[in-house]
């Protein structure tokens, strides 16, 4: 009893290591869990609702045709709309403090140039446009003028070409008058013989009749009004499947729990490999280790109390970490109750037989009489190896094949390979639990630890059989 109470305040005495590794890593690595968690456990709405985008739209045509008013119209369903005055200062400034993410200037003279443009054939003219340098809400914005631009143009070529009835009649060699009241089985009144490409190809070239400022205000209402047409421009929807929520949302459950555990992987071994390896060493120091020596209860025994001191600790912090994981869970939004029993006990239990191989690692080092740097420089190395090749900093899907069959000879993929069978979700989300792999794996993350265990035990036997001289030196007096 007197060796645990030992160990404990040795333990403590050391809290600034704890507090290092176990709480600040932890609280780091639990953070990383958190955003995950906060990211995808927001529920679905019904329809996509874009963001809007601020866009001021400048009018130097006096609205002719109706553009600048019916630009508006168009944009107002899918963007902000902001005053800005035309002066030159002031579009600067909007655009320099990112007041506005569009700024569209409608130059003088663009009614008639459009009307122009129209009735020739040619490129419409376009309009000025400054887009925001910060955000790229400006260049979709800038893709809605522009389609407003051709749906009104497309309007206003449409209402007013025409083509030469007797010539489209002659295309086909129908009379017109005959074929005027005919409806055939395939409805297209005598064409049905041709298809559709070689109908286009075959069509007469239409005429089209200047418009005037009243046909451009027409059209570009007509434009206007298309983006408030729910039949053309349909929301995407959620089709709610009871089943198929509820099998998501267990697994998606069982996927954060298992990813929030797998991150105590890197505070764990830091905490209990620095810890163990100098605690248990300044029970192996030379003065200390003769004092335990006179005692008498026998030295094994003491250091089996410390070795069980230590892995009780260990078995704490699993415990404290869990409940860390689940308060997390809920705190997301998301129903701890949708795990399994079996998958959470069996999560637990995985983490504790690493928390226990991390502790026999600490044994090793104080058996080879690691210093005190030295442990902490092993137990970062080692431990970065192990985080970064057990899939918890990377998929494992984005994993090159050497660095994966690197990970198989370390204990962390094998403890994150055992908490996915438990909870069949990552590495084994094809073929779900698997009380066999788990088992499997949790095996050789104890194996490990057996294997420290040995390692130690031969290397404190090879240091004890070959003592340095420890007395120190006889001074002689010369005469």
């Amino acid at each position: 009893m007197n060796t645990c109470k030992a160990t404990l305040r040795v333990l403590f005495s050391h809290r600034a290591y704890l507090l290092i590794y176990l709480v600040f890593v932890g609280i780091m690595m639990l953070s990383i869990s958190w955003s995950m968690l906060s990211g995808t456990s927001d529920s679905a709405a019904a329809a996509f609702e874009p963001a809007k985008m601020r866009v001021a739209v400048i009018d130097r045509d006096s609205d002719r045709g109706g553009i600048a008013s019916s630009m508006r119209t168009y944009l107002s369903d899918s963007s902000e709309l902001v005053n800005v005055d035309d002066a030159s200062e002031t579009l600067q400034q909007a655009v320099a403090s990112n007041w506005v993410d569009l700024i569209v200037i409608i130059p003088d003279g663009f009614a008639d140039d459009f009307i122009d443009a129209a009735a020739t054939g040619e490129n419409p003219p376009s309009v000025d446009t400054v887009t925001s340098y910060t955000s790229g809400a400006g260049s979709m914005a800038r893709m809605n003028v522009i389609g407003f631009l051709s749906l009104t143009r497309t309007a206003l070529i449409g209402s007013h070409t025409t083509v030469d009835s007797a010539a489209l009649a002659a295309m086909a060699g129908i009379d017109i008058g005959d074929t005027a009241g005919d409806s055939s089985e395939d409805g297209m009144g005598g064409f049905g013989e041709f298809s559709n490409q070689d109908m286009l190809d075959m069509l007469p070239a239409g005429q089209i009749e200047k418009p005037s400022v009243g046909d451009l205000f027409e059209a570009s209402k007509a434009a206007a009004a298309s983006a408030s047409d729910m039949d053309a421009n349909h929301k995407v929807a959620v089709i709610d499947t009871a089943s198929a929520d509820a099998e998501s949302a267990s697994d998606m459950a069982a996927s954060r729990f298992g990813n929030t555990m797998k991150t105590a992987l890197y505070p764990l071994f830091l905490a209990m490999t620095v810890c163990g390896s100098m605690i248990l060493g300044i029970f192996t120091t030379g003065e200390v280790r003769r004092r335990l020596t006179a005692s008498p209860q026998r030295m094994s025994s003491m250091g089996l109390q410390r070795l069980l001191t230590l892995s009780g600790f260990a078995l704490v912090v699993c415990v404290g970490y869990l409940v860390l994981a689940v308060g997390l869970m809920v705190a997301a939004g998301l129903d701890p109750l949708t795990l399994s029993a079996e998958g959470v006990l069996m999560t637990f239990c995985a983490t504790c037989v690493y928390a226990l191989m991390t502790v026999a690692c600490g044994f090793m080092l104080s058996e080879f009489g690691f210093s005190e740097a030295a442990a902490n420089g092993f137990a970062n190395i080692f431990g970065l190896l192990i985080m970064f090749t057990s899939g918890v900093a990377l998929p494992v899907d984005m994993m090159p094949g050497v660095m994966v069959t690197i990970a198989k000879f370390l204990p962390g993929w094998w403890y994150c390979t055992a908490i996915d069978n438990a909870l069949g979700s990552g590495t084994a989300e094809e073929t779900g639990i698997s009380v066999a792999g788990w088992a499997g794996s949790l095996g050789l993350v104890a194996l490990f630890g057996v294997m420290f265990i040995c390692i130690g035990l031969a290397a404190g036997r090879f240091r004890r059989s070959r003592p340095t001289l420890a007395a120190p030196a006889t001074t002689q007096l010369a005469e």
